[in-house]
């Protein structure tokens, strides 16, 4: 499962510039406005952290990215920027203070993303949240394109050519596990449950040949990625 990742540094963050300065306001809606201590692994150029220390000016956001240029627009608008990659950042100092752990669209991109989760727990404080969004390799739009034989990496999306793992809702829910961390609220991104239950009806004969219940296929193809909070068991 955890075999060793084939792309370098280099093409996994050779993105244009907007890729990172994209804020979700999923992800913003769901870091406790009250969190003093904002951690965000893979924070691009800080806007994400700049739009929650807008909502609580007294809180303190520092971010971890490895692309050199997104790291020092990051660092003008958060508390600290470590230019690193997060499987090999020293967050050590932050133990046991951060009110909440953000991986926004970066687990993806991990060699190791279930060692990550492990390491990073021991960061949180008493009453630590961990915020995470996820692509969906499930999607219905990804059966399709494999059912007639297509694998196609992009430049962004579900296949970009940076994603080295691949989840479904039932891998999160155990890596998180693994980690120590109970999931407590999981939300569908960019949900076409319509096209998901169209997939789902024309795949019936297969799905119940399968055991596959037909409607939870449609619940869990449908969205784009999912939104997780957690916190530690």
């Amino acid at each position: 499962m955890k075999a060793a990742a084939t792309h370098t540094v280099r093409e996994m963050h050779a993105k244009d510039p907007g890729y990172h300065a994209h804020l979700n306001a999923a992800l913003l809606a769901a870091i406790p406005p009250d969190a003093a201590m904002v951690l965000e692994i893979g924070c691009g150029t800080g806007a994400l952290g700049a739009a929650h220390k807008g909502r609580n000016p007294d809180a303190r956001v520092h971010g971890v990215e490895i692309q050199p240029a997104a790291a020092a627009a990051a660092a003008q608008v958060l508390d600290m920027v470590l230019c690193c990659g997060a499987e090999t950042a020293d967050l050590g100092f932050l133990e046991g203070r951060v009110d909440c752990l953000v991986y926004g669209d970066v687990l993806q991109h991990m060699a190791d993303p279930w060692a990550v989760l492990a390491r990073d727990r021991a960061l949180l404080s008493d009453t630590g949240l961990v915020v995470a969004s996820i692509p969906n390799v499930q999607h219905w739009s990804l059966i399709e394109h494999l059912l007639r034989g297509h694998w196609t990496y992009s430049d962004q999306g579900l296949l970009d050519t940076a994603h080295l793992r691949f989840f479904t809702y039932e891998s999160i829910v155990a890596m998180f596990d693994a980690a120590g961390l109970e999931i407590g609220r999981t939300l569908g991104l960019l949900n076409t449950p319509e096209r998901a239950t169209a997939l789902a009806e024309s795949l019936a004969p297969a799905l119940m040949a399968l055991g596959v219940d037909t409607a939870q296929f449609a619940r869990t193809s449908g969205p784009l990625q999912y939104l997780v909070t957690a916190t530690p068991r």
